[in-house]
Protein backbone atom coordinates (compact mmCIF):
# COMPACT_ATOMS: atom_id res chain seq x y z
CA UNK A 1 0.00 0.00 0.00
CA UNK A 2 1.56 3.39 -0.75
CA UNK A 3 1.34 6.24 1.34
CA UNK A 4 0.66 9.58 0.90
CA UNK A 5 3.17 11.15 2.83
CA UNK A 6 3.81 14.87 3.67
CA UNK A 7 7.27 15.95 1.68
CA UNK A 8 9.39 19.07 0.94
CA UNK A 9 6.55 21.44 1.61
CA UNK A 10 5.23 18.87 3.79
CA UNK A 11 3.14 20.75 1.46
CA UNK A 12 -0.04 20.19 3.67
CA UNK A 13 0.60 20.75 6.57
CA UNK A 14 -1.91 23.92 7.07
CA UNK A 15 -5.11 22.59 8.88
CA UNK A 16 -8.13 22.83 8.10
CA UNK A 17 -11.95 23.09 8.05
CA UNK A 18 -14.33 20.90 6.40
CA UNK A 19 -17.10 22.75 7.71
CA UNK A 20 -17.94 26.10 8.75
CA UNK A 21 -18.55 26.99 12.32
CA UNK A 22 -22.06 27.61 13.95
CA UNK A 23 -20.65 31.46 14.73
CA UNK A 24 -19.87 31.62 10.53
CA UNK A 25 -21.57 31.48 7.80
CA UNK A 26 -21.54 28.11 5.83
CA UNK A 27 -20.12 28.91 2.60
CA UNK A 28 -18.07 26.48 0.38
CA UNK A 29 -14.68 27.26 -0.84
CA UNK A 30 -15.58 28.57 -4.36
CA UNK A 31 -18.00 31.09 -2.92
CA UNK A 32 -17.22 34.71 -1.30
CA UNK A 33 -16.88 35.80 2.13
CA UNK A 34 -20.36 36.86 3.82
CA UNK A 35 -19.38 40.68 4.03
CA UNK A 36 -18.47 41.67 7.65
CA UNK A 37 -16.74 38.62 8.51
CA UNK A 38 -13.36 37.83 8.52
CA UNK A 39 -11.76 35.17 5.88
CA UNK A 40 -10.00 32.55 6.89
CA UNK A 41 -8.15 29.82 4.63
CA UNK A 42 -6.51 26.47 5.18
CA UNK A 43 -5.97 23.43 3.15
CA UNK A 44 -7.75 20.19 4.10
CA UNK A 45 -6.02 18.29 6.43
CA UNK A 46 -8.23 15.99 7.97
CA UNK A 47 -11.04 15.61 9.97
CA UNK A 48 -9.76 15.82 13.74
CA UNK A 49 -7.83 18.89 12.38
CA UNK A 50 -10.56 20.80 11.15
CA UNK A 51 -12.70 19.87 14.31
CA UNK A 52 -10.14 21.19 16.40
CA UNK A 53 -9.35 24.54 14.32
CA UNK A 54 -13.46 25.04 14.50
CA UNK A 55 -13.59 24.58 18.34
CA UNK A 56 -10.47 26.99 18.70
CA UNK A 57 -12.23 29.55 15.83
CA UNK A 58 -15.85 29.22 17.16
CA UNK A 59 -14.67 29.59 21.00
CA UNK A 60 -12.62 33.36 19.27
CA UNK A 61 -16.09 34.02 17.93
CA UNK A 62 -17.64 33.82 21.19
CA UNK A 63 -15.04 35.55 22.97
CA UNK A 64 -14.27 38.52 21.33
CA UNK A 65 -17.74 38.59 18.97
CA UNK A 66 -15.77 38.94 15.71
CA UNK A 67 -17.14 36.42 13.17
CA UNK A 68 -14.82 34.38 11.08
CA UNK A 69 -15.38 32.58 7.95
CA UNK A 70 -12.94 29.64 7.89
CA UNK A 71 -12.77 28.19 4.51
CA UNK A 72 -11.20 25.09 3.07
CA UNK A 73 -9.51 25.68 -0.34
CA UNK A 74 -7.81 22.82 -2.62
CA UNK A 75 -5.02 25.15 -3.56
CA UNK A 76 -3.90 27.90 -0.98
CA UNK A 77 -1.30 29.90 -3.50
CA UNK A 78 -4.56 29.89 -6.34
CA UNK A 79 -6.22 31.76 -3.54
CA UNK A 80 -3.66 34.07 -2.82
CA UNK A 81 -2.60 35.40 -5.98
CA UNK A 82 -6.38 36.47 -6.28
CA UNK A 83 -7.35 37.02 -3.18
CA UNK A 84 -4.46 39.48 -1.55
CA UNK A 85 -5.46 42.58 -4.09
CA UNK A 86 -6.31 45.97 -3.34
CA UNK A 87 -9.44 44.79 -1.96
CA UNK A 88 -8.63 41.46 -0.54
CA UNK A 89 -10.48 38.43 0.26
CA UNK A 90 -8.55 36.94 2.35
CA UNK A 91 -7.85 38.07 6.03
CA UNK A 92 -5.84 35.53 7.33
CA UNK A 93 -3.85 32.49 5.55
CA UNK A 94 -2.23 29.11 6.77
CA UNK A 95 0.99 28.59 4.44
CA UNK A 96 3.93 26.93 3.47
CA UNK A 97 7.15 28.28 3.75
CA UNK A 98 7.28 28.09 -0.48
CA UNK A 99 4.05 30.52 -0.41
CA UNK A 100 5.28 32.37 2.13
CA UNK A 101 8.13 33.38 0.20
CA UNK A 102 5.89 34.32 -3.13
CA UNK A 103 3.39 36.20 -0.76
CA UNK A 104 5.81 37.54 1.90
CA UNK A 105 5.54 41.33 1.01
CA UNK A 106 1.81 41.17 0.94
CA UNK A 107 1.37 40.17 4.70
CA UNK A 108 2.00 42.06 7.73
CA UNK A 109 5.28 42.36 8.91
CA UNK A 110 5.18 40.73 13.10
CA UNK A 111 7.07 42.55 16.00
CA UNK A 112 9.31 39.93 17.77
CA UNK A 113 7.32 40.80 20.99
CA UNK A 114 4.50 39.85 19.23
CA UNK A 115 2.41 37.48 21.81
CA UNK A 116 1.97 35.10 17.94
CA UNK A 117 6.04 35.27 17.91
CA UNK A 118 7.82 36.01 20.98
CA UNK A 119 7.52 32.47 22.42
CA UNK A 120 8.27 31.06 19.00
CA UNK A 121 11.75 28.67 18.19
CA UNK A 122 14.63 30.60 16.96
CA UNK A 123 14.94 28.46 14.46
CA UNK A 124 10.69 28.90 13.39
CA UNK A 125 11.33 32.42 13.35
CA UNK A 126 14.21 32.44 11.19
CA UNK A 127 11.94 30.54 8.55
CA UNK A 128 9.18 32.84 9.04
CA UNK A 129 11.53 36.24 8.02
CA UNK A 130 11.67 37.29 4.42
CA UNK A 131 14.28 40.25 3.55
CA UNK A 132 14.58 41.17 7.50
CA UNK A 133 10.70 40.96 8.16
CA UNK A 134 9.29 38.25 9.99
CA UNK A 135 6.29 37.87 7.63
CA UNK A 136 4.08 35.22 9.35
CA UNK A 137 3.81 33.95 12.38
CA UNK A 138 5.22 30.11 13.12
CA UNK A 139 2.00 27.69 13.59
CA UNK A 140 3.36 24.37 13.53
CA UNK A 141 6.27 22.04 12.62
CA UNK A 142 7.23 18.26 11.80
CA UNK A 143 11.17 17.31 11.22
CA UNK A 144 12.80 13.96 10.59
CA UNK A 145 13.72 11.57 13.26
CA UNK A 146 15.49 7.89 13.58
CA UNK A 147 12.32 5.01 13.61
CA UNK A 148 13.84 2.06 14.89
CA UNK A 149 11.86 -1.36 14.49
CA UNK A 150 12.12 -2.56 18.55
CA UNK A 151 11.35 -6.11 17.33
CA UNK A 152 13.98 -6.45 14.63
CA UNK A 153 16.48 -4.43 16.82
CA UNK A 154 16.46 -7.13 19.66
CA UNK A 155 16.64 -9.74 17.25
CA UNK A 156 19.62 -8.45 16.34
CA UNK A 157 21.09 -8.08 19.83
CA UNK A 158 20.75 -4.73 20.17
CA UNK A 159 18.90 -2.78 22.96
CA UNK A 160 18.75 1.06 24.04
CA UNK A 161 22.32 1.58 24.94
CA UNK A 162 22.82 0.88 21.46
CA UNK A 163 20.81 3.60 19.68
CA UNK A 164 23.07 5.84 17.49
CA UNK A 165 24.23 9.09 18.37
CA UNK A 166 26.61 9.25 15.50
CA UNK A 167 27.42 8.31 12.07
CA UNK A 168 29.55 5.93 13.23
CA UNK A 169 27.34 4.06 15.15
CA UNK A 170 24.40 4.61 12.90
CA UNK A 171 26.52 2.61 10.06
CA UNK A 172 27.30 -0.16 13.08
CA UNK A 173 23.98 -0.72 13.79
CA UNK A 174 22.36 -0.42 10.37
CA UNK A 175 25.07 -3.27 9.11
CA UNK A 176 24.01 -5.34 12.58
CA UNK A 177 20.33 -4.84 11.12
CA UNK A 178 20.93 -5.91 7.65
CA UNK A 179 19.65 -9.35 7.01
CA UNK A 180 18.60 -11.53 4.06
CA UNK A 181 15.52 -9.76 2.90
CA UNK A 182 15.50 -6.69 5.89
CA UNK A 183 17.98 -3.76 5.18
CA UNK A 184 19.21 -2.12 8.30
CA UNK A 185 18.38 1.92 7.19
CA UNK A 186 15.89 2.89 4.60
CA UNK A 187 15.12 6.63 3.30
CA UNK A 188 13.63 8.25 -0.04
CA UNK A 189 15.59 9.69 -2.64
CA UNK A 190 14.94 13.35 -1.50
CA UNK A 191 16.41 16.43 -0.41
CA UNK A 192 13.57 16.42 2.17
CA UNK A 193 14.84 13.71 3.64
CA UNK A 194 18.49 13.54 2.46
CA UNK A 195 19.19 17.14 3.37
CA UNK A 196 19.21 16.27 6.80
CA UNK A 197 22.79 14.38 6.45
CA UNK A 198 23.55 17.59 5.00
CA UNK A 199 23.16 20.12 7.76
CA UNK A 200 24.43 17.38 10.36
CA UNK A 201 27.79 17.46 8.47
CA UNK A 202 27.36 21.58 8.93
CA UNK A 203 25.92 22.37 5.49
CA UNK A 204 22.72 22.42 3.41
CA UNK A 205 21.70 23.79 0.23
CA UNK A 206 21.77 26.94 1.38
CA UNK A 207 22.07 28.80 4.81
CA UNK A 208 20.15 28.71 7.50
CA UNK A 209 17.96 32.01 6.69
CA UNK A 210 18.16 30.62 2.84
CA UNK A 211 20.15 34.04 1.43
CA UNK A 212 23.20 31.66 0.71
CA UNK A 213 24.21 28.92 -1.53
CA UNK A 214 26.00 26.47 0.91
CA UNK A 215 25.50 23.24 -1.45
CA UNK A 216 28.99 22.24 -2.43
CA UNK A 217 30.30 23.57 1.25
CA UNK A 218 32.70 20.97 2.69
CA UNK A 219 29.98 20.06 5.05
CA UNK A 220 27.00 19.41 2.53
CA UNK A 221 29.48 16.90 1.07
CA UNK A 222 30.28 15.61 4.07
CA UNK A 223 26.59 15.08 4.79
CA UNK A 224 25.67 13.27 0.87
CA UNK A 225 29.10 11.49 1.34
CA UNK A 226 27.23 10.00 4.39
CA UNK A 227 24.15 8.32 2.87
CA UNK A 228 26.54 7.32 0.41
CA UNK A 229 28.82 4.85 2.29
CA UNK A 230 25.84 3.61 3.70
CA UNK A 231 24.05 2.44 0.58
CA UNK A 232 27.39 0.98 -0.92
CA UNK A 233 27.83 -0.72 2.20
CA UNK A 234 24.68 -2.71 2.08
CA UNK A 235 23.01 -1.67 4.87
CA UNK A 236 21.02 1.22 3.84
CA UNK A 237 18.64 1.26 0.38
CA UNK A 238 16.63 4.24 -1.47
CA UNK A 239 12.76 3.28 -0.13
CA UNK A 240 11.90 3.41 -4.16
CA UNK A 241 14.48 -0.09 -4.81
CA UNK A 242 13.02 -2.05 -1.94
CA UNK A 243 9.64 -4.02 -2.36
CA UNK A 244 7.46 -1.68 -1.00
CA UNK A 245 8.22 0.99 -3.37
CA UNK A 246 8.59 3.59 -0.35
CA UNK A 247 10.28 4.40 2.85
CA UNK A 248 7.37 4.88 4.82
CA UNK A 249 6.07 1.25 3.52
CA UNK A 250 9.40 -0.60 3.75
CA UNK A 251 9.30 0.23 7.38
CA UNK A 252 5.97 -0.89 8.23
CA UNK A 253 6.27 -3.79 6.60
CA UNK A 254 9.04 -5.11 8.13
CA UNK A 255 11.81 -4.75 5.05
CA UNK A 256 13.26 -1.99 6.83
CA UNK A 257 14.33 -1.98 10.29
CA UNK A 258 15.42 1.94 10.60
CA UNK A 259 14.04 4.87 8.71
CA UNK A 260 14.53 8.42 8.36
CA UNK A 261 11.01 9.88 8.38
CA UNK A 262 8.88 12.73 9.99
CA UNK A 263 5.88 12.67 12.59
CA UNK A 264 3.16 11.77 9.53
CA UNK A 265 4.57 8.38 9.98
CA UNK A 266 3.00 8.14 13.79
CA UNK A 267 -0.09 8.07 12.53
CA UNK A 268 0.31 5.74 9.60
CA UNK A 269 1.88 3.43 11.63
CA UNK A 270 -1.42 3.57 13.99
CA UNK A 271 -3.87 2.93 10.90
CA UNK A 272 -1.89 1.31 8.57
CA UNK A 273 0.54 -0.72 10.36
CA UNK A 274 -0.68 -1.39 13.59
CA UNK A 275 1.49 -4.36 14.10
CA UNK A 276 4.38 -2.16 14.51
CA UNK A 277 6.50 -2.32 17.45
CA UNK A 278 8.83 1.13 17.18
CA UNK A 279 10.29 3.87 18.95
CA UNK A 280 11.50 7.23 17.89
CA UNK A 281 15.03 9.13 18.37
CA UNK A 282 16.33 11.41 17.46
CA UNK A 283 18.94 11.82 14.06
CA UNK A 284 22.72 10.88 14.54
CA UNK A 285 24.78 13.39 14.76
CA UNK A 286 26.99 14.25 12.32
CA UNK A 287 30.60 15.51 11.64
CA UNK A 288 29.02 19.42 11.69
CA UNK A 289 27.00 18.31 15.13
CA UNK A 290 22.90 17.50 14.78
CA UNK A 291 20.71 18.67 12.47
CA UNK A 292 17.66 17.60 10.86
CA UNK A 293 14.50 19.64 8.35
CA UNK A 294 11.81 21.10 9.61
CA UNK A 295 8.81 21.61 7.54
CA UNK A 296 6.51 24.39 9.36
CA UNK A 297 3.31 26.28 8.54
CA UNK A 298 2.72 29.74 9.45
CA UNK A 299 -0.22 32.14 9.83
CA UNK A 300 -0.06 35.22 7.32
CA UNK A 301 -2.23 37.92 7.77
CA UNK A 302 -3.06 39.94 4.53
CA UNK A 303 -1.57 43.41 4.85
CA UNK A 304 -4.51 45.26 2.99
CA UNK A 305 -6.96 43.47 4.83
CA UNK A 306 -10.09 45.29 6.27
CA UNK A 307 -10.10 43.25 9.30
CA UNK A 308 -6.62 43.48 9.89
CA UNK A 309 -6.96 44.65 13.63
CA UNK A 310 -9.03 41.29 13.89
CA UNK A 311 -7.13 39.15 11.77
CA UNK A 312 -3.88 40.05 14.26
CA UNK A 313 -6.00 39.20 16.71
CA UNK A 314 -7.16 35.96 15.86
CA UNK A 315 -3.46 34.51 14.56
CA UNK A 316 -2.56 36.33 18.66
CA UNK A 317 -5.12 34.07 19.86
CA UNK A 318 -4.68 30.30 17.93
CA UNK A 319 -0.88 31.26 18.91
CA UNK A 320 -1.92 31.17 22.43
CA UNK A 321 0.04 28.13 24.36
CA UNK A 322 -3.48 25.61 25.20
CA UNK A 323 -4.45 26.38 21.63
CA UNK A 324 -1.32 25.03 19.53
CA UNK A 325 -1.45 22.00 21.73
CA UNK A 326 -4.92 21.28 21.16
CA UNK A 327 -4.26 21.81 16.94
CA UNK A 328 -0.71 20.46 16.87
CA UNK A 329 -1.66 17.34 18.50
CA UNK A 330 -5.15 16.91 16.30
CA UNK A 331 -2.69 17.59 13.00
CA UNK A 332 0.10 14.82 14.30
CA UNK A 333 2.83 17.83 14.70
CA UNK A 334 4.77 20.07 17.00
CA UNK A 335 3.57 22.91 18.44
CA UNK A 336 5.40 26.62 17.24
CA UNK A 337 5.77 28.04 20.43
CA UNK A 338 8.59 26.54 23.23
CA UNK A 339 6.04 27.15 26.00
CA UNK A 340 3.55 25.02 24.44
CA UNK A 341 6.21 22.04 23.48
CA UNK A 342 6.95 21.85 26.73
CA UNK A 343 3.10 20.72 27.34
CA UNK A 344 3.01 19.18 24.21
CA UNK A 345 5.94 16.90 25.13
CA UNK A 346 4.03 15.92 28.28
CA UNK A 347 1.27 14.68 26.33
CA UNK A 348 3.19 13.09 23.47
CA UNK A 349 6.76 11.91 25.62
CA UNK A 350 7.19 8.95 22.68
CA UNK A 351 7.43 11.76 20.37
CA UNK A 352 9.79 14.17 22.04
CA UNK A 353 12.58 13.26 19.26
CA UNK A 354 10.46 15.40 16.77
CA UNK A 355 10.35 18.13 19.21
CA UNK A 356 14.13 18.36 20.50
CA UNK A 357 15.05 18.30 16.20
CA UNK A 358 13.32 21.66 16.19
CA UNK A 359 16.12 23.58 18.14
CA UNK A 360 18.79 22.42 15.52
CA UNK A 361 16.50 22.38 12.64
CA UNK A 362 16.92 24.12 9.13
CA UNK A 363 14.09 24.44 6.26
CA UNK A 364 13.91 23.16 3.11
CA UNK A 365 14.82 26.56 1.05
CA UNK A 366 11.84 27.84 -0.68
CA UNK A 367 13.07 30.79 -2.74
CA UNK A 368 11.19 31.62 -5.68
CA UNK A 369 12.75 28.70 -8.32
CA UNK A 370 14.96 26.36 -5.90
CA UNK A 371 12.01 24.17 -6.25
CA UNK A 372 13.06 23.57 -9.78
CA UNK A 373 16.96 22.82 -8.46
CA UNK A 374 15.99 20.86 -5.86
CA UNK A 375 14.00 18.79 -8.18
CA UNK A 376 16.86 18.37 -10.12
CA UNK A 377 19.32 17.36 -7.56
CA UNK A 378 16.23 14.71 -6.53
CA UNK A 379 16.80 13.64 -10.38
CA UNK A 380 20.34 12.72 -8.82
CA UNK A 381 20.29 11.02 -6.09
CA UNK A 382 18.99 7.57 -7.33
CA UNK A 383 22.31 6.73 -8.50
CA UNK A 384 23.91 8.13 -5.46
CA UNK A 385 25.82 5.02 -4.45
CA UNK A 386 27.67 4.94 -7.81
CA UNK A 387 28.44 8.79 -7.90
CA UNK A 388 30.04 11.38 -6.71
CA UNK A 389 28.59 13.71 -4.15
CA UNK A 390 30.98 16.40 -4.62
CA UNK A 391 29.95 16.61 -8.48
CA UNK A 392 26.44 15.96 -7.91
CA UNK A 393 26.34 19.31 -5.32
CA UNK A 394 28.50 21.10 -7.72
CA UNK A 395 25.32 21.70 -10.47
CA UNK A 396 23.23 22.67 -6.97
CA UNK A 397 25.43 25.17 -5.96
CA UNK A 398 25.86 26.87 -9.58
CA UNK A 399 22.11 26.95 -9.76
CA UNK A 400 21.80 28.44 -6.77
CA UNK A 401 24.05 30.90 -6.85
CA UNK A 402 22.27 32.34 -9.65
CA UNK A 403 18.81 32.57 -7.79
CA UNK A 404 19.96 33.72 -4.20
CA UNK A 405 22.53 36.32 -5.97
Amino acid sequence: MMLTRRTLGLTTLGLAVSATLAACSSTSQDEATEEGKMALIVSDAGEAASEELSKAVEAFTKETKVEVDVRTVSDISQELARGITAAPTVDVVVLNPAQLSSYAGSLHAWDQGSSAVKDAHPALVTSATRQGRISAAPRDVSTLALFINTSLWSAAGLSESDYPTTWEQLEQVAAALTSDGVVGLTLDASYSRVGAFMVQGGGGLTSADGTRATASSEGSVAGLTEVKNLLSSGSAGWGADLPAGSAADAFGQGQAAMVVETDALVKTLADVYSGVSYTVVELPAGSGGKGTLQFPTFYGVVEASKHKADAIRLVEYLSGAERQVALAGAAGTVPAGRSAGETWRGKHADQAAFLAGVEYSQAVPSAPGVSDVIANLDNELPGLAAGDPAGILAGAQVNLEALLS
